[in-house]
């Protein structure tokens, strides 16, 4: 006969501690605010890592919460998030300037707009220029900035105290304004690392003072810059330049000396001519396009993509990109008769580029092409269709590049299992010169040139072709 359980009390049942005292339930539930009893500097690390106007709310949790966010570093970053309205973000962030004791460590305010009336645009111009003298910023380490401009309107004028903070920054980037004409006193920038001008006007005084006032920038990005009809560089730490000129801003860029200079980058747009008289690290180099009129590197010219003398090589460039409007053997041949060290190359057809490369030589397979025989082992093609054009090119350095380990083609999105064999049967993949040629097919490319990025190998990989396998299942 079994045993009637005895009847249940509503407790829960109680555990036993590795002591073997009895617990109760009372005792598992933590008691009071946990988080609250954490160290000053946990909390102001936690404080920290939320966004600008969550951390800001923090004080109202508690009288323990209160002080803390006016003694945390600050990430002030003025998007949407503080406000979606444009003119009442304005003023939030001068608010927080002017409670916040600081240190502000970034300062991020893209399209800073400044009401249209004189009067109110008068004291908006002057609370900006407040910004940049007040305690919270005195120590600023990465500042990025840019204004709304109104339509056929000039640019706002940057404020000079903006140089105030100078010598603690160590990443800048200032878009969409006017620099003052002159610059009485010295800029020192004696932390920068990191320099992007974008869509701004300044002069060639300031421009050349700004850089000689940088002891230790690596990276320089110069996009849509207006009024500096030659830019002269010369430095001893930078290691990477990207140039992006519009079709206004017809400027010649000069590196007159950069020993430590190891990569050029470029855009297609623009007729700007570059120079590269000294720059003896220089290996990744590109995109090179026939709309940029001149590019002078060392003793080598070429003018509108087309080499004007084979005389002096460069030895140094490794990596290199080009842009051309159409897949033509012979023109990408031709400069690769100029880089005979080349490792890797990467080309892509751009028919918006809507310019033709003339006096193009014609491929003799006498004329051995020396990094096809010995260096090139990565091939990579952006804008792929499979015409017969496509495959014809890609044919080509299948056959011939001695030593290639990897061909990636990149193609608009998924491709068919047939669509690829047959690809793989134009391109003559059976025949291949390197037996350890592999031939992929990839799609969704980043299409974005990090120039600050150093720590990224090779900038093309992820701008010129996706990493995501275009073969459907």
């Amino acid at each position: 006969m079994k045993k009637t359980p005895p009847a249940s009390s509503g407790r829960r049942p109680r555990k036993r501690g590795r002591d073997g005292d009895l617990i109760g339930h009372e005792d598992l539930v933590p008691h009071g605010d946990l988080i609250s009893e954490l160290p000053d500097a946990i909390l102001c690390t936690i404080i920290s890592l939320l966004p600008t106007k969550d951390g800001a709310r923090t004080q109202v949790l508690s009288r323990r919460w209160r002080p803390l966010w006016l003694s945390t570093p600050l990430d002030l970053d003025a998007n949407y998030r503080i406000c979606f309205n444009d003119f009442k973000r304005f003023s939030i962030v001068s608010q927080i300037l002017y409670d916040h004791p600081g240190p502000v460590r970034r300062f991020h305010f893209r399209s800073i707009r400044l009401h249209k009336a004189k009067k109110r645009y008068a004291e908006e111009a002057a609370l900006i220029d407040s910004w940049f003298h007040s305690r919270a910023l005195a120590k600023l380490q990465q500042l990025d900035i840019s204004f709304h401009a109104y339509e056929n309107e000039k640019h706002y004028p940057l404020p000079l105290s903006v140089f105030h903070i100078a010598p603690t920054l160590l990443m800048a980037r200032i878009g969409s304004c006017d620099f003052p004409k002159e610059i009485a006193h010295a800029m020192n920038f004696h932390l920068l690392k990191k320099l992007t001008l974008q869509h701004v006007s300044i002069s060639d005084n300031v421009f050349h003072g700004m850089l000689s006032g940088c002891h230790v920038l690596e990276t320089l990005h110069l996009e849509d810059i207006r009024d500096v009809p030659c830019f002269r560089i010369t430095s001893s730490t930078l290691r990477s330049i990207g140039i992006c000129a519009c079709y206004l801003s017809k400027a010649e860029f000069i590196i007159e000396d950069a020993p430590r200079l190891e990569r050029l980058l470029l855009s297609s747009q623009g007729a700007e001519t570059i120079r590269v008289i000294r720059a003896p690290k220089l290996e990744i180099l590109g995109p090179l396009s026939p709309c940029i009129s001149e590019i002078k590197i060392g003793n080598l010219v070429f003018q509108g993509l087309i080499p004007a003398s084979l005389k002096t090589p460069i030895r140094t460039v490794k990596i290199l990109a080009l842009e051309i409007s159409s897949p033509d053997v012979n023109v990408v041949l031709d400069v690769l008769r100029c880089f005979p060290c080349l490792e890797k190359l990467y080309v892509d057809w751009d028919p918006n580029l809507k310019t033709e490369v003339k006096n193009v030589l014609q491929y003799d397979p006498l004329d051995l092409i020396e990094c096809l025989d010995t260096r090139l082992n990565k091939l990579v093609l952006r804008r792929y269709e499979g015409s017969e054009e496509d495959s014809g090119f890609g044919k080509f350095f299948v056959l011939n590049a001695k030593v290639l380990k990897e061909m990636t083609i990149g193609v608009r999105g998924k491709v068919k299992r047939k669509w690829v064999a047959n690809q793989h049967m134009l391109l003559e993949v059976e025949n291949k010169a390197s037996r350890d040629a592999q031939i992929k097919f990839r799609y969704r490319p980043h299409l974005y040139l990090d120039v600050h990025d150093l720590s990224i190998p090779d900038p093309f990989n992820h701008a010129f072709v996706g990493q995501l396998d275009a073969l459907s299942k």
